[in-house]
Formats: C-alpha cells, structure tokens, sequence
C-alpha cells in the first residue's frame, strides 16, 4: 500500500468515527429526551432513531439495545459534584443555589431533565432496578461518603431525600406562583446542614 492510500485510509476512518460519535450523540439526546417524558416501556427504539434522524439499526449497533441505552443515560444521570465541588461543609448551601435557583415550571416539562427521566420509569420492572443502582452508586454512595462517620449511611439516606424531594416540590411550587422560597430555603439549608456538617452548623450558630 502507497503512502498516498495509506494517508486516505486514515482520514476515511478518522471521518466515520466522527459521523459515529456525532450519530451516538444525537441518538442519546434524543433518548433523554423521550425517557424524560414517557415510561421505559412507553419509548420505543423506531420513535428515538426518528427524532435522532437516525436508521434505527444504528440504535442497536451503538448500544445493543433499549435497555443498554437507557442504562447509558442512567449512568450519566446523577452526579454529584456539582453538589459536592466545596466539601461536605459547603454541601447544603450549594444544594440550596442549585434547587432554589431560576426555574420555569413549563420549560421543566420538556426536554430532559434528571428529575423527570427517574420518575418516568422507576416504577418499571425493567428501568426501576437500573434506576435504584445508578442512584444509589452515583448519588446516595457518594453522599455517604463525603459525609463520613459511624452513621453516614443513614445520613446520606436523609440529606439525599431531602434534596430529591425538594427537587419535586419546587416544581409544584412553581407552578403555583409561589414567589417567597426563602423561608423553605433556610429550613432546607438548615436540616441537610444538621446532617451533614454539624460541626459547621454549631460554629456558624
């Protein structure tokens, strides 16, 4: 082989891996988007490859199938640096910007969102396992962690309700045009705080 052909090989193959990724990008954004808003058993593979633009075939070369699609997502879903990127001192006060921030109730409906994407399908024989263990190993594991001692299990347990159930509610809130979250916001800060870093609350007090 000519180092000429040789050349074009490479950049043939650079460019199918590019159409690859872009195509596996586009195939989960549109997967997202549909497990946000239906059950696991209500998203079919034909529906996301039609709004990925995509062959449906290539759905399956990519992820094997719908459940290994939706596990990828999953493992993706619930991280928790951002919550966490100040240290377990700094954890309710980051979960309070994050939750308490600017939210539109309608725009929350559409497109994807975490909150809903767990919801939609947690009740699912087949999702709601794959949903508990990312859960459980991307989010409730690494609050424990970070939270430490004898009782950090059941603590993480509490702090991680308190920010998903919150999570929850300030949709409903917003949706009902309630302007003042400051008392709630305080209440919440306060609680997590009590949890998970003590010995800042006690200084702070």
């Amino acid at each position: 082989m000519t180092m000429e052909r040789v050349v074009r090989s490479a950049s043939k193959a650079k460019v199918v891996t590019r159409d690859a990724e872009a195509s596996r990008a586009r195939i989960l954004e549109a997967a997202r988007a549909r497990f946000s808003n239906c059950s696991y058993e209500g998203v079919g593979v034909r529906e996301i490859a039609a709004d990925a633009g995509i062959d449906p075939a290539l759905v399956m070369r990519y992820f094997g199938s719908k459940e290994g699609l939706f596990r990828e997502i999953a493992a993706q879903a619930f991280g928790t640096d951002e919550l966490l990127g100040q240290g377990v001192d700094g954890l309710a006060e980051s979960a309070a910007e994050f939750l308490f921030g600017n939210l539109n109730a309608k725009d929350w409906r559409t497109g994807y969102d975490p909150l809903r994407f767990l919801l939609a399908s947690i009740g699912s024989p087949t999702a709601g396992p794959i949903l508990a263990e990312a859960l459980l190993s991307d989010f409730i594991k690494p609050l424990q962690a970070a939270i430490g001692g004898s009782q950090k299990e059941l603590k993480g347990a509490f702090v991680s309700a308190q920010i998903v159930g919150l999570a929850l509610t300030r949709i409903v809130l917003a949706s009902g045009g309630v302007a003042n979250h400051e008392p709630l916001r305080v209440m919440f800060v306060d609680a997590v705080q009590a949890v998970a870093a003590p010995k800042k609350r006690r200084r702070a007090g």
